[in-house]
């Protein structure tokens, strides 16, 4: 008699627990509720009276498909006990989720004639997880999907194979670093949020288009089902137009336009990283075009990156591997005719590749740092070569070096220390070497600019403004830099047919002369170029109608061949 009583008291504490912490309902074979207990009425809203001999439909929300109860009615009716999470439907329409577990009831026969439905709410574990979801799939600043969540939606779009037009634009937005560092964080963070708003409103959101932030200020847009790949151009025009209106955020007014590239369906990739490279390939080469146009990626743009990695591949050793030569072109005294100086030009040979042009790889270097390296090579090898002639030529050598500076070497803090240790090492009076820089790189970092070439002209070198006329600061440079040289831009002497450049380059000249400084002529190609420059007063010129870059071995037998009647007397230290 005890054990019998005991045995129902661990019964009843058994079904007190289930009663206090979980959801319990009793159902028949037709879904009818036969009973619930308090926990269910509480989380469905609905109370005791209406939940007994209603169907269970009711709590039923639109979160499952018919396959999904299918299923579940399947696996209880072979009487096999079910489990699995489902999204009920309360009374007021508010969804949960529950933990379930469904147990059929057998009769005395054996056969079913009821379920016991166990559950236990998990709804805030759900909205923990599809938090948690959310953050993983979408940028915290923008709200937009990020990364991860677009290449997923790429990747879908491509493996549908579904035959219809699709594309993805990328998109970069300039000037976004110098706001930032400008403005700030806080205002480059609004610049982000009010970029995305604009998206969403011109995408319109939909299942076939998708905005998202990739980091920084990179965003893509991923259209589908378009009728045309030409369709992607439309909207890119589109958002262009949008982006570029002015922003005004914490009291600026900001301007900020986009650059954006963009590859089509008809270049389809296999995976969705593919295809953002392919685009973000475009997106460089209109950023590099500057012409407020979209540009759309195709296999030669796919080419030109391969060259490109190539290139600075290669680049990393190309000292050590001695590829780099020097190459100079004349620089000639335009009413004698005699050579008065050498411009240094930089050519790579490659041994697989040939001779690699420098508009192919000083960028390269530029972007890799590896102008530095190159740019010290320089400096040092055309002193070396200048020492060379000296010493062989005697009076006869160049007059002056002219050897140009990039942006970053100018804005390196070794670069004075370069050019005295060069001259030193070859003996060099630093009044024959001219360093050339182009007033966009003075203008860059105009205090800076300022000081280094102050260092140098301490040093004694001569400095030249190189492509001058191409600016938009041409006069201010003059009157706060220390320069020697004007070089006429070749893009003037090219155009010296029309009466607009032949008024510009003689004001140039008179400008020139009243500020006590020599002028140079690039590019001249022809007599009628050599002499309309004879004729409004310039002194000095270089260009392809005396020669060519040539070699120190070919510059040297020019010389001793007598072509530029060299007879100026030896620039002594």
């Amino acid at each position: 008699m005890t054990d019998i009583h005991s045995e129902l008291s661990y019964l009843q504490a058994f079904r007190d627990a289930v009663d206090e912490a979980g959801i319990v309902a009793i159902n028949d074979t037709k879904g009818k509720i036969l009973d619930v207990n308090d926990n269910f009425c509480q989380i469905s809203g609905y109370t005791r009276e209406e939940l007994i001999g209603a169907d269970h439909r009711i709590l039923r929300s639109d979160q499952h498909s018919n396959e999904f109860f299918r299923e579940m009615y399947r696996t209880i009716r072979r009487g096999k006990t079910w489990r699995g999470e489902i999204c009920n439907k309360a009374k007021n329409g508010r969804l949960y989720w529950v933990n379930t577990t469904i147990v059929p009831m057998f009769n005395e026969e054996g056969k079913i004639d009821g379920y016991l439905a166990l559950r236990i709410d998990i709804s805030e574990q759900k909205r923990l997880m599809q938090r948690l979801q959310h953050l993983a799939h979408h940028d915290p600043l923008t709200g937009l999907p990020n990364r991860v969540s677009i290449l997923e939606s790429i990747q879908k779009v491509i493996d549908r194979k579904s035959g219809k037009h699709f594309a993805l634009l990328f998109m970069d937005f300039d000037r976004f670093k110098l706001i930032n560092d400008s403005l700030g964080h806080d205002v480059g963070d609004k610049l982000l949020e009010a970029i995305a708003d604009r998206l969403r409103k011109t995408v319109r959101a939909s299942d076939t288009i998708q905005a998202a932030r990739l980091g920084g200020d990179e965003f893509v847009v991923l259209l589908e089902n378009l009728h045309s790949p030409d369709d992607a151009i439309l909207v890119a025009n589109r958002l262009l137009e949008t982006l570029a209106r002015p922003y005004i955020l914490g009291g600026y007014t900001i301007y900020s336009s986009a650059s954006i590239g963009i590859v089509t369906s008809e270049h389809r990739s296999e995976t969705a990283s593919e295809m953002l490279s392919d685009a973000d390939l475009a997106m460089y080469e209109a950023k590099a075009a500057k012409q407020d146009r979209p540009i759309v990626f195709d296999r030669v743009l796919r080419d030109k990156a391969q060259k490109r990695l190539y290139i600075e591949n290669q680049l990393r050793d190309v000292i050590s591997r001695d590829e780099l030569k020097l190459f100079y072109q004349p620089i000639i005294d335009l009413e004698t005719g005699e050579l008065r100086g050498v411009e240094a030009l930089i050519r790579w040979f490659h041994p697989e590749c040939g001779m690699i042009p420098p508009d192919e790889f000083i960028s390269v270097a530029e972007e890799m740092d590896m102008i530095i390296p190159v740019g010290n090579f320089v400096v040092d090898e055309a002193c070396r070569q200048l020492a060379v002639w000296r010493k062989t030529l005697g009076a006869r050598a160049p007059e002056n070096l002219h050897v140009n500076v990039s942006r970053k070497q100018l804005e390196h803090p070794t670069l004075v220390s370069i050019v005295a240790a060069a001259l030193e090492r070859h003996e060099i009076p630093a009044k024959c070497l001219h360093l050339e820089v182009t007033e966009s790189i003075i203008m860059h970092d105009r205090e800076a600019s300022i000081e280094t070439l102050n260092e140098l002209k301490k040093l004694g070198v001569k400095l030249d403004v190189d492509d001058f006329g191409t600016g938009y600061s041409s006069l201010s440079c003059l009157c706060d830099f220390p320069i020697d040289v004007l070089k006429l831009d070749r893009e003037f002497i090219k155009k010296s047919d029309r009466d607009r450049e032949v008024l510009l380059i003689h004001a140039l000249i008179i400008l020139a002369e009243k500020l006590g400084l020599e002028v140079i002529g690039e590019g001249i190609e022809n007599i009628e170029q050599l002499q309309l420059l004879q004729g409004l007063g310039c002194r000095l010129g270089q260009g392809y109608y005396y020669s060519k870059p040539l070699c120190g071995d070919e510059i040297e037998g020019s010389i001793l061949n007598g072509k530029w009647h060299a007879t100026h007397p030896m620039i002594n230290a």
